[in-house]
Protein backbone atom coordinates (compact mmCIF):
# COMPACT_ATOMS: atom_id res chain seq x y z
CA UNK A 1 0.00 0.00 0.00
CA UNK A 2 1.31 3.50 -1.18
CA UNK A 3 1.44 5.95 1.79
CA UNK A 4 0.38 9.70 1.52
CA UNK A 5 2.13 11.72 2.92
CA UNK A 6 4.05 15.29 3.29
CA UNK A 7 7.33 14.42 5.14
CA UNK A 8 10.30 14.17 2.88
CA UNK A 9 12.74 11.13 3.46
CA UNK A 10 10.50 8.89 5.14
CA UNK A 11 11.11 5.68 5.37
CA UNK A 12 9.05 2.40 4.01
CA UNK A 13 6.53 0.70 6.49
CA UNK A 14 3.13 0.76 7.80
CA UNK A 15 1.82 4.90 8.57
CA UNK A 16 -1.38 6.31 10.19
CA UNK A 17 -2.33 9.52 10.79
CA UNK A 18 -3.49 10.92 14.19
CA UNK A 19 -6.49 13.34 13.88
CA UNK A 20 -6.64 16.39 16.42
CA UNK A 21 -8.58 19.38 16.50
CA UNK A 22 -7.21 20.93 13.07
CA UNK A 23 -3.98 19.30 13.45
CA UNK A 24 -2.62 16.12 12.41
CA UNK A 25 0.30 13.71 13.42
CA UNK A 26 2.06 11.02 11.97
CA UNK A 27 2.59 7.68 13.24
CA UNK A 28 4.34 4.39 12.41
CA UNK A 29 3.28 0.85 13.06
CA UNK A 30 5.47 -1.47 14.97
CA UNK A 31 2.99 -4.49 15.70
CA UNK A 32 -0.27 -5.53 14.99
CA UNK A 33 -3.21 -8.30 16.03
CA UNK A 34 -6.47 -8.72 14.56
CA UNK A 35 -7.61 -5.96 16.29
CA UNK A 36 -5.50 -3.33 17.68
CA UNK A 37 -2.40 -1.60 16.41
CA UNK A 38 0.86 -0.57 18.04
CA UNK A 39 2.24 2.99 16.64
CA UNK A 40 5.42 4.62 17.67
CA UNK A 41 5.30 8.42 17.03
CA UNK A 42 7.47 9.98 14.04
CA UNK A 43 9.32 13.06 14.90
CA UNK A 44 9.26 15.53 11.66
CA UNK A 45 11.09 19.30 11.68
CA UNK A 46 9.55 21.87 9.46
CA UNK A 47 10.91 22.00 5.64
CA UNK A 48 13.14 25.08 5.53
CA UNK A 49 11.98 25.06 1.79
CA UNK A 50 8.44 25.83 2.46
CA UNK A 51 7.36 29.47 4.18
CA UNK A 52 4.28 30.17 5.61
CA UNK A 53 2.54 33.53 3.31
CA UNK A 54 0.67 35.20 5.58
CA UNK A 55 -1.77 38.17 5.12
CA UNK A 56 -3.45 40.58 7.95
CA UNK A 57 -6.43 38.71 9.01
CA UNK A 58 -7.86 36.63 12.11
CA UNK A 59 -7.29 37.16 15.14
CA UNK A 60 -3.43 38.47 13.67
CA UNK A 61 -2.57 37.02 10.32
CA UNK A 62 -3.62 34.45 7.62
CA UNK A 63 -1.63 31.61 6.41
CA UNK A 64 -2.77 31.08 2.89
CA UNK A 65 -0.77 28.27 1.68
CA UNK A 66 -0.70 26.05 4.81
CA UNK A 67 -2.40 23.33 3.07
CA UNK A 68 0.86 22.98 0.97
CA UNK A 69 3.11 22.47 3.94
CA UNK A 70 5.98 20.05 3.76
CA UNK A 71 8.35 18.39 6.30
CA UNK A 72 12.04 16.82 7.00
CA UNK A 73 11.74 13.34 8.50
CA UNK A 74 13.86 13.05 11.93
CA UNK A 75 13.36 9.44 13.47
CA UNK A 76 10.72 7.24 14.70
CA UNK A 77 10.67 7.44 18.42
CA UNK A 78 10.23 4.26 20.01
CA UNK A 79 9.67 5.91 23.71
CA UNK A 80 6.28 7.54 22.55
CA UNK A 81 4.22 4.85 21.75
CA UNK A 82 0.01 4.39 21.94
CA UNK A 83 -1.95 1.38 20.97
CA UNK A 84 -5.29 2.07 18.57
CA UNK A 85 -8.28 -0.22 17.93
CA UNK A 86 -10.36 -1.31 15.50
CA UNK A 87 -14.12 0.46 16.43
CA UNK A 88 -17.53 0.37 14.35
CA UNK A 89 -15.97 3.46 13.16
CA UNK A 90 -12.21 2.76 12.00
CA UNK A 91 -9.06 2.89 14.07
CA UNK A 92 -9.37 5.07 16.98
CA UNK A 93 -8.42 5.36 21.08
CA UNK A 94 -10.06 7.33 23.14
CA UNK A 95 -12.34 8.68 20.76
CA UNK A 96 -9.51 10.07 18.45
CA UNK A 97 -9.29 8.98 14.54
CA UNK A 98 -6.34 7.44 13.42
CA UNK A 99 -6.03 6.85 9.34
CA UNK A 100 -4.09 3.88 8.03
CA UNK A 101 -1.69 4.64 4.66
CA UNK A 102 -1.41 8.23 5.67
CA UNK A 103 1.76 9.94 7.17
CA UNK A 104 0.79 13.75 7.42
CA UNK A 105 2.05 16.16 9.55
CA UNK A 106 -0.16 19.37 9.72
CA UNK A 107 0.31 22.40 11.73
CA UNK A 108 -2.73 24.56 11.62
CA UNK A 109 -1.50 28.49 11.48
CA UNK A 110 -5.01 29.59 11.37
CA UNK A 111 -6.36 28.07 14.50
Amino acid sequence: MATETNIKNLPEGTYFTEHGYSQSYPWKEISRTAMTVKLARVRVARDPAWKPEMIPGGFAAHCTNQHDQTWLFEAVDMNHTTTIRMTKKGWARKGTKFTEGRAIEFYDYNF
